[in-house]
């Protein structure tokens, strides 16, 4: 039978948390955080370097060993006077010539004289490359320019030019003859290639290319880090972060043995992993925002995308904090497919569990066990089973929900992960809220925006997210978490008195 407060409760919970409505990709935030994208090139400065270090040692080996040096003579001829005097004139006319002299330099008929004079046996087209003819603005001088892998040739070539078209304007344009004023010289130094602005060109390219790189996977990333980007995807808030815990032996704490653990309906944890003080810390934050989400929010559903996200370590420390308040808290091992919480912390009890609860084998008496931690109880998966979903969609099920609720100021269900199995949503219709796990650059915006809408569709108000196994090596992750300390700090939470619940008698409790 369906309890008719459940239904009206779960008419009231819609109001008790403002959850964001995903109907509209126009809500999500899509800006650029620009400090975020400074530090993660601060902390990619060493790739960055290394990448420009590597560029410019490549280039400037093949540049030494590959690239053959060319070298570089100039010849200057003056086009504004005669031998005797200078009239203003020749000065304008000269002026007004100095492209047309340069066009000389053009003229097929010049270069074959060129090759002629030399010996050479170059075709025009090459000949024309190896030369190059200006005057500076305002100035009646003209620099020839030749270039050639010989230095000797260089030198000729400039000499041989300047003395051919010193012929060719003469006897061709009929022009006033230009003056040789400089002969070229032998270049003892190549102009190309430059070897050391070659390897800063390099190094600075190099750099450019790997920021780059870096700003463009930054852009790409989906990674989960950090509450910003929780709220930024989606608009859910971060309850508590969890730093990465050593799981070695050195941090495992074994509970001391009960007196009562020979008692019927006793289950005994002989392990946890010791937090310390920051770790507990942020328990107590995420308690704190579980209390704070309102009176309603009694059954909590905790789920991840996958396995190993930690969810069923952060329900056991949620459970635990709330028991560690005074409250009388039950945690629920609804993974009926492979449950992992009486392995991981090594729970003794007799055996019984959900799948037999609801299956008709046992009373709810014979499942909800007492722990060795004060006021918090455990009801375990039992055996496990290949469908659970005809269990966990029953009407029994929902019953139950409801009569723990009674019973228990706290029920915390610790299901199997959403992104494998639809068994979490199933779970959550039964539940006031719940609790998304996520762990630390693991979890994607788009799985998480997975998470929430079927979680939604459930009907059941989601309180938040918990960022578990944060590492905090980086600078940019540094940087955050600190802020994050100072800004919002860790509360210890405050105790609770527990209250007596009337005792309500079900098919599962024995007559």
């Amino acid at each position: 039978m369906i309890d008719p407060e459940h239904r009206n409760n779960r008419e009231s919970e819609t109001s008790t948390l403002q959850q964001t409505d995903l109907s509209t990709g126009a809500k999500y935030y899509t800006g650029i955080d620009w400090a975020s994208l400074f530090f993660r090139l601060l902390e990619k400065i060493h790739w960055i370097l290394l990448t420009a270090l590597v560029c410019a040692a490549a280039t400037g080996i093949y540049v030494k060993t590959c690239v053959t040096p060319v070298y570089q003579a100039t010849s200057k001829l003056y086009i504004a006077g005669s031998e005797a005097t200078i009239s203003l004139s020749d000065i304008q006319l000269g002026s007004s010539l100095a492209t047309d002299y340069q066009e000389a330099f053009n003229i097929w008929h010049v270069h074959e004289m060129v090759d002629e004079r030399l010996g050479l046996d170059y075709s025009y087209s090459k000949l024309s490359g190896m030369i190059s003819v200006y005057s500076p603005s305002g100035s009646h001088i003209l620099f020839i320019n030749a270039r050639s892998e010989d230095p000797e040739e260089a030198k000729l070539l400039a000499d041989t030019y300047a003395a051919v078209v010193q012929d060719f304007i003469a006897d061709k344009m009929e022009l006033r003859r230009p003056q040789l004023i400089q002969v070229a010289q032998v270049p003892t130094s190549p102009v190309s290639p430059r070897i050391k602005s070659s390897i800063i060109k390099a190094f600075l390219f190099g750099g450019l290319i790997s920021a780059a790189v870096i700003v463009l996977l930054y852009l790409l990333d989906d990674k989960i880090r950090t509450g910003e980007d929780v709220e930024k995807a989606t608009g859910l808030a971060t309850l508590g972060i969890l730093m990465k815990q050593d799981y070695s032996q050195n941090n495992i704490t074994h509970l001391k043995k009960s007196h009562a653990s020979s008692a019927a309906h006793y289950a005994e944890i002989r392990r946890d992993l010791s937090l310390g003080y920051a770790g507990d810390e942020s328990i107590n934050t995420i308690c704190s925002a579980v209390i704070f989400a309102g009176k309603t929010i009694k059954r909590i559903a905790v789920t991840s995308h996958e396995a190993n996200d930690g969810k069923t370590y952060i329900a056991i420390r949620i459970a635990r904090g709330m028991a560690e308040r005074g409250k009388k808290t039950i945690i629920i091992d609804g993974d009926l497919r492979k449950t992992s919480i009486t392995r991981q912390y090594r729970i003794e009890h007799t055996g019984s569990g959900l799948a037999h609860l609801l299956s008709g084998q046992c009373a709810l008496e014979d499942v909800v066990y007492k722990t060795n931690i004060p006021n918090l109880y455990l009801l375990p998966a039992g055996e496990p089973i290949k469908t659970p979903l005809p269990l966990l969609t029953s009407p029994d099920f929902e019953e139950l929900m409801s009569l723990l609720a009674k019973e228990f100021d706290i029920v915390i269900v610790d299901t199997p992960p959403i992104g494998s199995v639809i068994d979490a949503a199933e779970i959550a219709k039964n539940c006031n809220g719940s609790i998304l796990v996520l762990e630390y650059n693991k979890e994607t915006k788009s799985a998480l925006r997975y998470m929430q809408r079927i979680m939604e569709q459930t009907g059941t108000p989601i309180i938040g997210c918990v960022i578990n196994k944060v590492d905090t090596k980086t600078i940019s992750q540094k940087r955050y978490y600190s802020q994050y300390g100072r800004d919002y700090g860790y509360r210890a939470g405050t105790t609770a008195v527990t209250k007596k619940k009337t005792k309500t008698q079900t098919k599962w409790q024995k007559k």
